[in-house]
């Protein structure tokens, strides 16, 4: 649901106070049963619809959309949020239908359900050791939590109260960072929250700038943190201001800020932080709506200003020396999703599901 409450605005802001260079569609013709040599997008489908679902590219770039429904006969739910691959199973979380569904991986056959218990507003899903998973979720009761996950038994068996609406999680070490910054307009603390995996209790919390959403964590362990900047509004939601966005170090091992890297232009909000393979080069978008998308190798001394990519994306994603980025189109019909070399160039695109929002590799 991430970006779909951007697109909602002023109705979701009041309800919080009161409680491209496309390619012909490639032919479906991925044998049904093998997923293991490909990518998954995940797709939001439209809020309250109940109509997302997972899409899967196989390595020649066929695509198969749907994949999910039509191997179970039942449909993933409302809202898709993400999707982590774990011990050789999918976890896909269904935000608003408050459930991860479990599928083998290579079948995308059904294994089991975890819904109900803390689960509000489930976002992603972390493994965290050989038997645990954390779960970001923005409910719990207390404006967010973090609920764990037995991988063995696929069932919720506590929670971790965390109260700063939590979006995206990595690991370092024996510790979980937790952006704590999901509702960008509603005053949440703009912090990241540090878990100890051993413990299951948040050990500390630093504050960064506005709106931390996506969080990164690179091949030194150290945890890169991209704060969107927020937008005020004034008692008739019209807008006043912004605050600008960061681009903030973490080191993994003291959990300290090392360096932030603040934006120039308070109005552009940067988002969707991505890593490669190797952990050395950032990925994101910036630019307000018409966004682009610009590299950051982790030595750089200062934000780039040159795009790598001149457009706009709903989603990114990067494996294999490749950068994905997603095209929600209208927000109704079926998005599309595309492929670029590290150095931006266009690589191909297919079509996919409704609100393309992210990916999951194998």
């Amino acid at each position: 649901m991430k970006k779909q409450l951007k697109q909602l605005g002023m109705i979701a802001m009041a309800i919080c106070t009161l409680s491209s260079c496309k390619k012909d569609t490639p032919t479906t013709s991925v044998t049904e049963g093998n997923y293991e040599h490909g990518y998954f997008v995940t797709n939001e489908g439209g809020f309250g619809s109940g109509n997302g679902s997972i899409s899967f590219i196989s390595n020649d770039n066929t695509v198969e959309n749907n994949v999910f429904a039509s191997i179970n006969s039942f449909l993933l739910g409302d809202v898709v949020q993400s999707m982590n691959i774990i011990n050789d199973k999918a976890y896909i979380v269904v935000n608003n239908s408050y459930k991860i569904e479990v599928a083998n991986i290579d079948s995308m056959t059904h294994v089991a359900s975890i819904e109900g218990g803390h689960f509000q507003s489930p976002r992603y899903i972390l493994q965290v050791d050989e038997n645990k998973a954390y779960v970001s979720d923005w409910g719990g009761g207390f404006g967010g939590a973090i609920v764990i996950i037995d991988l063995d038994s696929n069932i919720q068996t506590d929670l971790i109260y965390n109260g700063g609406s939590p979006e995206g999680l990595v690991k370092s070490g024996d510790k979980v960072f937790t952006a704590d910054g999901g509702y960008g307009w509603s005053g949440s603390a703009p912090r990241v929250s540090v878990i100890s995996t051993i413990t299951d209790e948040i050990e500390s919390t630093i504050d960064v700038g506005d709106v931390p959403r996506s969080i990164q964590v690179d091949a030194n362990g150290d945890v890169w943190v991209l704060c969107e900047g927020k937008t005020e509004y004034d008692a008739d939601w019209n807008i006043v201001g912004h605050t600008a966005g960061q681009l903030v170090k973490i080191n993994g091992t003291t959990a300290q800020i090392e360096e932030t890297f603040i934006f120039a232009d308070s109005t552009q909000h940067p988002s969707n932080l991505v890593i490669n393979d190797a952990g050395t080069t950032l990925y994101f978008s910036n630019g307000g709506w018409a966004k682009a998308v610009y590299a950051f190798d982790i030595a750089d001394t200062q934000l780039p200003t040159t795009a790598l990519i001149n457009k706009s994306f709903y989603g990114l994603g990067c494996n294999g020396g490749y950068i994905y980025g997603t095209d929600a189109v209208d927000f109704v019909q079926n998005g599309w999703s595309y492929r670029y070399t590290t150095s931006g160039a266009i690589v191909d695109s297919v079509q996919v599901g409704i609100i393309p929002g992210g990916y999951s590799f194998n």
